[in-house]
């Protein structure tokens, strides 16, 4: 008798996630890198024009880091979730529940595929920025990195708003009210010192404001804040909420509509 290779189905697991959006690349990867390169035009080159610098660099090379986190969290969520949340409805879930693989590599396959569509459109719009505005990356190893804990956290984020929704509308909800505020209020188009307090001490309890400062640190080589600092919240957001989908998953909850 042949026994079932967890090894093998994880792998299938991971390929079907990178299969969902590389067989769309149309609509998950061109959009995106679309988006930057009108951001980088409307708000780099206008604004830029009014706003001379920022931490000593021109404004339209400040954006570029926010631009990057932006297309991380959005794609790394959206996969993520989107990819669970139809696993669920269609019931195809059950399938993957029967098979011979654990809730933890189960979760992390998951993760995985939020996490290399989240990494491409980050690396993509930074590689599209460098011949646009000239742009040079300080640190390309830590660049990775906090691009890593940025994907890594919110495909975790995704995969329990998947778990937590029981319709499409709760699921936009989660990305409209809750993921994209807190980007804009993250640093995305400004410098936490430009803000007046009491905003400045209501930014820095922002944990997205931590993720892009740390990767404006990594991009450019300054940032507001202490990099030990950014990278320490990064890591931890990515291990605790990638621990808590974990737990949902062994927990069964709400696993099947």
């Amino acid at each position: 008798m042949i026994k079932p290779n967890s090894s093998i189905s994880f792998l299938v697991l991971i390929e079907r996630e990178f299969y969902r959006f590389f067989r769309l690349a149309g609509q998950t990867l061109a959009p995106p890198v679309i988006m930057t390169v009108l951001y980088i035009v409307i708000f780099g080159y206008s604004l830029g024009s009014r706003i001379r610098e920022i931490s000593g660099f021109p404004y339209i090379i400040f954006i570029i880091p926010g631009l990057a986190a932006m297309g991380v969290i959005t794609n790394s969520f959206s996969n993520s979730t989107t990819s669970l949340y139809m696993a669920r409805t269609d019931r195809s879930i059950e399938n993957i529940l029967v098979s011979p693989v654990s809730f933890l590599k189960i979760v992390t396959a998951f993760v995985i595929g939020g996490w290399a569509r989240g990494m491409v459109i980050g690396g993509i719009t930074l590689i599209v920025a460098v011949p646009l505005t000239g742009l040079k990356i300080a640190s390309i190893p830590a660049t990775l990195a906090f691009l890593t804990g940025m994907a890594v956290f919110f495909s975790s984020i995704g995969v329990i708003g998947a778990l937590w929704a029981e319709s499409w509308d709760h699921v936009a909800t989660i990305s409209n009210f809750v993921i994209t505020p807190f980007v804009y209020l993250g640093g995305v188009f400004y410098s936490i010192h430009m803000l007046p307090q009491p905003w400045r001490d209501v930014s820095s309890w922002n944990p997205l404001f931590y993720m892009i400062d740390g990767l404006r640190w990594a991009v450019l080589g300054k940032g507001d804040i202490n990099p030990l600092i950014s990278g320490g919240m990064t890591a931890v957001l990515a291990l605790v909420t990638f621990s808590i989908a974990v737990y949902l998953f062994k927990r069964g909850y709400k696993l099947v509509v």
